[in-house]
This record gives C-alpha cells, structure tokens and sequence, in this order.
C-alpha cells in the first residue's frame, strides 16, 4: 500500500513538472504577472476601484467602442459575464454601456473621460514595466519574448 502512494507521488511530481513547463501554462502564469503589476501600478495612481478581472473587458475593447458581444468573443468568455463586468465598470465611472440606436439588443461600451485617461496611464505603466522587466531578466531576453509573441500570435490568430 505504502509503495503505491509513493509511485503515485512521484507520477504526481513528474506530472506537476511537466504541467509548469507547459507552454500554456507559462502564457498564463505570465499574463497573470503582468496584470498584476498593472493593476498595482495603476490603484498607486489613483485607479483604486479598478480590479483585475476588469481588465478582461478593457484590455478587449476597442478605444473607440465596442459591443459587449464583440468583447466577450475577443475575451473567450460569455456574454453574461462580460455584462457584468461591464455593468462594475460603469459603476466604477471607467466605462459607459449604451443602447444601439439601431438595435435595442446591442449594448454599445463605450470609455469616460476617466477611462480614457486609465488606459493613457496604463500605456505608460506599461512602458514602466517593461523596463523593470527588462532589468530583471534582461533586455535581450524580453526583446526576443516580445518578438517571438508578436510572431505567434500574428502567425496562429486568424483575426
């Protein structure tokens, strides 16, 4: 019984392993990083209502407005939770939802003056953070995952 428990740890372990190494994962574990440091950097500059999920909205909208069906397929996820979203970031002043004149069924997303400035501010955290990246693991080394990002995804996205 003893000798099972331990070979299914070390399959655990090696299965653990492998997962971390995961190209996926490693997307994923990095984009939560990074909106982390964002969402951080931005309540430092005032934009304390902003929460991490909402980014998934912000970051899949276009500057000039956006559906919220639109939206939700750019973000892989439904259109209810994406109204929600949308529903806290109108509350929060960052963004207003309007009707379609031409079709009461679409709800148009559009930034606030507010929303506007956060998305100026968050172009300059960024910049912010790539330079500290760029000290931590090396300008060389984030040059070449920025390219080799914009490689894959220009390559593999169809949009």
């Amino acid at each position: 019984m003893k000798l099972g428990r331990q070979k299914d740890a070390v399959t655990i372990a090696a299965i653990e392993k492998r997962r971390g190494r995961n190209m996926r994962q490693l997307l994923l574990r990095a984009s939560r990083t990074v909106n982390r440091h964002v969402v951080e950097e931005l309540h430092l500059r005032g934009y304390t209502k902003l929460r991490s999920t909402h980014t998934t909205l912000l970051s899949n909208m276009d500057l000039a407005g956006s559906t919220v069906t639109a939206v939700a397929d750019r973000a892989g996820i439904s259109k209810q939770a994406m109204g929600r979203l949308a529903v806290e970031l109108e509350k929060a002043g960052y963004i207003q939802v309007q009707d379609d004149p031409s079709d009461a069924r679409v709800r148009i997303l559009q930034l606030t003056k507010t929303g506007k400035k956060l998305m100026l501010d968050s172009f300059e955290v960024m910049d912010e953070l790539e330079r500290r990246y760029a000290r931590s693991i090396g300008r060389g080394r984030l040059g070449a995952i920025l390219r080799g990002l914009e490689a894959f995804v220009r390559e593999t996205d169809p949009e």
